[in-house]
C-alpha cells in the first residue's frame, strides 16, 4: 500500500517506515503469517530498502514479525502463550498505575471516569458495536492510569495495550461477561472513592486475570481448531 506522506520533520525514514509497519500489523492490515517483502515495502514507501531491513529488525526485536527459512520475514501468529506473556505484564503494571493514580486521584477525575464507565453500559444495553465497547473500556482504564504520575510506566501500558490489539477484544458484546467487566469496573470506582489503592490494585488485578483467561481460552481454542485443519 502506497505512503501518500513522508517522515515527518526529524524523523528518521527507517523510524516512519517502522512507525508504518507496526500500526499496520497491530491494526490487521497484515495478518498473523503475512509475508513482509522488503522490495516491496521499499516500493511502497520509497525508499531503498535499507531503513526497510532496519524497521523489520526492529519489529523482530518486538516479536511482530519472525524470520522464516526460505520464506522470509512473516509477521508472528497468535499464540496463546504469548498472550500470556503480554497479559501477565500488563496486570502487574496496571495495578500499579491503578495503586499509585488512587492517591492523586480528585473527586472530579473519578467523576469522569465514572461518567465513562455508565457510558460503556449503556453502549452494552443497546448492543453497540464491539470496537465501540473496546474503545470505551480502553479510555476507562487509561482515565484512571493517567493520574499515576509516571510517564515511564504509562509509555509502557501504552505499548502493551497496542500489541493487545492483534489479539481477540475483552468486550464480546451484550453478554455475561461483558457486563461483569461493566461491574468490576463500578467496584474499582468504589475502591479509589474510598482511596483505597491496594483494594483498586487488588480489583483490578482480579479483573484483569478474568479477561486474560477469557482471551486465552478463545485463542487456544483457535489454535487447537487450526491444528487439526
Amino acid at each position: 500500500m502506497p505512503r501518500e506522506t513522508g517522515a515527518r520533520p526529524f524523523q528518521t525514514k527507517k523510524d516512519w517506515i517502522l512507525e508504518g509497519l507496526r500500526q499496520d500489523i497491530l491494526e490487521g492490515r497484515y495478518p498473523p503469517g503475512t509475508r513482509l517483502v522488503t522490495r516491496q515495502i521499499a516500493e511502497d514507501y520509497g525508499t531503498s530498502e535499507i531503513p526497510v531491513r532496519e524497521a523489520l529488525n526492529q519489529l523482530h526485536q518486538e516479536g511482530l514479525i519472525r524470520t522464516e527459512p526460505h520464506v522470509g520475514a512473516v509477521t508472528t501468529p497468535l499464540s496463546g502463550a504469548d498472550l500470556r506473556e503480554l497479559f501477565e505484564v500488563r496486570m502487574t503494571l496496571e495495578g500499579l498505575a491503578v495503586r499509585l493514580a488512587a492517591p492523586r486521584l480528585t473527586d472530579a477525575d473519578i467523576a469522569a471516569a465514572a461518567v465513562l464507565n455508565d457510558t460503556l453500559r449503556a453502549a452494552v444495553e443497546r448492543s453497540d458495536a464491539v470496537t465501540e465497547l473496546n474503545r470505551l473500556n480502553r479510555a476507562f482504564h487509561e482515565r484512571l492510569y493517567a493520574s499515576c504520575d509516571n510517564r515511564r510506566l504509562l509509555d509502557l501500558l501504552k505499548s502493551l495495550w497496542d500489541h493487545s490489539g492483534r489479539y481477540p477484544p475483552p468486550l464480546t458484546g451484550n453478554d455475561p461477561p461483558t457486563r461483569s467487566s461493566v461491574a468490576e469496573h463500578a467496584a474499582i470506582l468504589d475502591a479509589l472513592r474510598a482511596r483505597d489503592g491496594a483494594r483498586a490494585e487488588q480489583l483490578t488485578l482480579a479483573h484483569k486475570q478474568r479477561s486474560m483467561d477469557r482471551i486465552v481460552k478463545r485463542v487456544e481454542q483457535h489454535e487447537a481448531a487450526t491444528h487439526r485443519d
